[in-house]
């Protein structure tokens, strides 16, 4: 319809200061850019934030995330909302997904953003629930690092409520049908973030 054409010269106008305000030197401007950029990534069909703009935007939130001092406390939020950004673009893209699940879970927990935090972990969640190959990787190589976030996430306001049973679950799956991954799990790099009170929590929902 005439209507969705003049959405699309919007979008199409507006998206390129959206990339160039994702490398902006302010937090509150990358930040207001990374949202822009979600809603494009939540809202709009492939006709308006077509395959080649999210390309494009996959790019700059992760030029983002990677810059100088980018998950410094005082920039943390701009880049919560960045890799929040980018989890929406990978859920629809493929291409995109194949190197950007990764990277995205390279940057949790997060935790300076928290509602946008708590909306990632939750996607996290979903992710692994449905067997996200992208994600997780062919022969569940990236296993470990989901679940040292899960560990990391338990027993904090950083996960809704509503989750942890399900992280409860998908762990025991873990324990049931990969059992290996968990008895490897100490020798993990990701595995030494880990506070005795997150190895804890591990143990607490694998058991309960």
């Amino acid at each position: 319809s005439p209507a969705d054409g003049g959405w699309s010269r919007y979008i199409a106008g507006i998206f390129p200061a959206l990339l160039q305000y994702m490398g902006d030197e302010t937090t509150e401007v990358r930040q207001a850019a990374a949202y822009g950029i979600a809603m494009l990534g939540e809202r709009c069909n492939d006709a308006t934030f077509t395959e080649a703009m999210m390309q494009q935007a996959a790019q700059a939130l992760v030029l983002a995330v990677d810059a100088p001092g980018a998950w410094e406390e005082e920039h943390a939020s701009a880049s919560d909302n960045a890799i929040s950004a980018l989890g929406k673009i990978c859920k629809r893209s493929d291409a995109i997904g194949a190197v950007g699940w990764p990277r995205w879970l390279e940057a949790l927990p997060l935790r300076a953003d928290r509602e946008e935090a708590r909306h990632v972990h939750a996607t996290l969640c979903e992710q692994v629930e449905k067997s996200n190959t992208q994600l997780l990787g062919a022969n569940h190589e990236r296993l470990p690092d989901v679940i040292c976030v899960f560990g990391r996430l338990l027993g904090t306001d950083l996960i809704a409520d509503e989750y942890l049973p399900r992280i409860g679950h998908l762990l025991k799956q873990v324990h049931s049908g990969l059992p290996q991954v968990l008895q490897q799990l100490p020798s993990h790099p990701k595995f030494a973030l880990l506070s005795e009170e997150n190895r804890a929590e591990l143990e607490k929902a694998l058991s309960s």
